[in-house]
């Protein structure tokens, strides 16, 4: 039997309570022993900051000396926090007394051995101390004060395959098939006569316990047979690992990964003149760039094998549905893909970012939600791109060090990639940030040009200029400091002509008291006043020299060697 959801299972499970400000922390507290207030501003960081490990009750606990709004919570239990997906969303902290002081960190609905497969059946109760005593015996359970709200959960999404009871000490109307009733306190109950009166409505399976360790292997070098690295573009792009390509805006990233695209599917030859031994097919996920109007014709552009690229557009739910993809749950759905097409070489994600749920600058988060990736591309031997950009602010620091984001995305690479665009040379230059596997001396050129394909369709392709010399980091600093130039060089001509072309001339005193509000570099405008032969004067009769562009250089009087320095 079946109860239909009596509550909005679109909203949130669970009531507000105490909401905070956006801006506010989740949950600050004052450490005890040294008096300092730590603030967590996920419940990421709350996990790692507040809570220790599973003790003998089965549940988590609040770690020694934090003290939250004046008061030692130490010990206090945290009851994890789902949502609908079954992610822990927030905890519930609760002392051990009979009136127990409850806070809640986060939001969702308290759920306990949630990841316990061996159990037999679904709990939902709205008695608290007995849900801590499924705890302990290993139950899956789900509490709420509003017992058909807990078994709306339980019965939504939970595995279908398994008994549901409700366990209450409650006088129900409807459902006496379904409920078990303690009409005693659990606590005078052995584990036992609880066991017993779950089984009268759930059936005879008894639960299985958890085993309280795991064991360790142990392998001996010997028997391990070593293996060389499997190269999809040989000392760049391994198969079974991840890639990560970061760069500045207008490096175009994305058209030279599609430029590789178009080699892998045709058996072409890469940037470096070697071929492509491991031509197959490619899987892309995008969230930045149309495929009609903008990844296609790119593709075409750069000569690809159109047959042999497909892309993740959506998800089909279990109603027949079309649904937007959610990386943070579907990216394991991309098994079933990979066994059909066992010839797919490479996945590329634009930007990587897109895959990560949760904080991209947390570690654990970017672990948790690309570790499976990782996994598979190792399983199934194809190589992931993913795409992203530097950090704003970090030119000059090692090529790894600026990709944006946690330092997770770059450990869990074994191959890193960065881009950046030569504006003195007119062209972009790729190299290799980092490698677990192969050398990182020498970087490839290329350059974005304009194509029409189709006949009508305006597009770009990416042209490879051949290899260049040099270490990552020289190369890129280079790369920067030239645009970085070339870029304030322009800004101060731009003002320059705009501060002097209204008016006949401007004392010095004034050009430089301009040139400081508006944020300029003095040594950048004094280069380029010699680029526009700027003139400087004194007219009669004044002490202070003038700026003057070249256009009235007709009314200029000569400049006097002897005061050249003096303005």
């Amino acid at each position: 039997m079946n109860i239909k959801p009596s509550w909005d299972t679109t909203g949130d499970l669970l009531e507000a309570v105490d909401p905070r400000p956006k801006e506010k922390p989740l949950f600050e507290y004052k450490h005890a022993y040294t008096e300092r207030m730590i603030e967590c501003r996920s419940i990421q960081e709350f996990d790692l900051n507040v809570l220790v490990q599973i003790n003998k009750d089965g549940l988590r606990t609040v770690s020694e000396n934090v003290i939250y709004q004046g008061k030692d919570i130490s010990g206090f239990y945290a009851i994890p926090l789902l949502d609908q997906r079954l992610v822990i969303t927030g905890y519930h902290l609760l002392n051990k007394k009979s009136q127990p002081t409850r806070i809640k960190v986060g939001t969702g609905i308290p759920v306990v051995n949630h990841d316990n497969k061996n159990s037999p059946s679904f709990i939902a109760t709205d008695n608290l101390s007995l849900f801590l005593r499924l705890s302990q015996l290993k139950y899956v359970s789900v509490y709420h004060s509003d017992i058909y709200k807990a078994f709306d959960f339980v019965d939504l999404y939970m595995d279908g395959g398994k008994p549901r009871v409700i366990a209450t000490n409650k006088n129900l109307e409807t459902n006496a098939d379904l409920k078990i009733h303690f009409d005693v306190d659990v606590s005078k109950l052995t584990d036992q006569e609880v066991k017993s009166a779950i089984l009268s409505k759930a059936g005879d399976i008894q639960p299985v316990e958890l085993k309280p360790s795991s064991t360790l292997n142990i392998i001996s070098m010997s028997d391990i047979q070593a293996q060389p690295i499997t190269w999809l573009w040989d000392g760049w792009l391994p198969l079974g690992k991840m890639t990560i390509l970061a760069g500045a805006g207008g490096c175009g990233k994305t058209n030279l990964s599609l430029a590789l695209i178009a080699t892998i599917t045709t058996g072409g030859i890469f940037p470096d003149g070697s071929k492509c031994i491991n031509a197959g097919k490619v899987l892309i996920y995008s969230t930045e760039d149309d495929p009609a109007d903008t990844l296609k014709p790119r593709l075409i552009a750069n000569g690809a094998d159109i047959s042999k690229v497909s892309i993740i557009s959506g998800r089909t739910n279990e109603k027949g549905e079309q649904e937007p993809f959610d990386p943070s749950q579907d990216f394991p759905k991309i098994e079933q893909y990979i066994k059909l097409n066992p010839d797919v070489r490479l996945l590329m994600i634009d930007p990587i970012i897109s895959a990560v749920s949760g904080d991209m600058n947390k570690a654990n988060d970017v672990r948790r939600s690309l570790q499976p990736l990782v996994d598979l591309a190792n399983e199934y031997k194809f190589s992931v791109l993913g795409i992203t950009h530097f950090s704003k602010g970090s030119a000059g620091s090692t090529p790894a060090d600026r990709i944006i984001g946690s330092q997770a995305f770059t450990a869990l690479a074994r191959m890193a990639w960065s881009a950046a665009k030569r504006e003195d040379e007119g062209d972009c230059i790729l190299v290799r940030a980092k490698s677990n596997n192969s050398i990182l001396e020498g970087g490839v050129r290329y350059q974005i040009e304009a194509e029409t394909v189709l006949g009508n369709i305006e597009t770009t392709k990416t042209a490879w200029l051949g290899v260049i010399e040099g270490t990552a980091r020289e190369l890129l600093n280079e790369a920067e400091c030239a645009e970085t130039y070339n870029s304030a060089f322009d800004e101060a001509k731009d003002f320059l002509t705009d501060l002097l072309s209204p008016v006949e001339s401007m004392p010095s005193k004034e050009v430089k008291q301009q040139v400081k509000e508006a944020g300029l570099s003095m040594r950048t405008i004094e280069r380029v006043s010699a680029e526009l032969k700027i003139k400087r004067f004194r007219p009669q009769g004044e002490t202070g020299w003038h700026w003057k562009l070249p256009d009235f250089h007709k009314d200029v009087p000569p400049v006097l060697p002897e005061h050249k320095q003096h303005y």
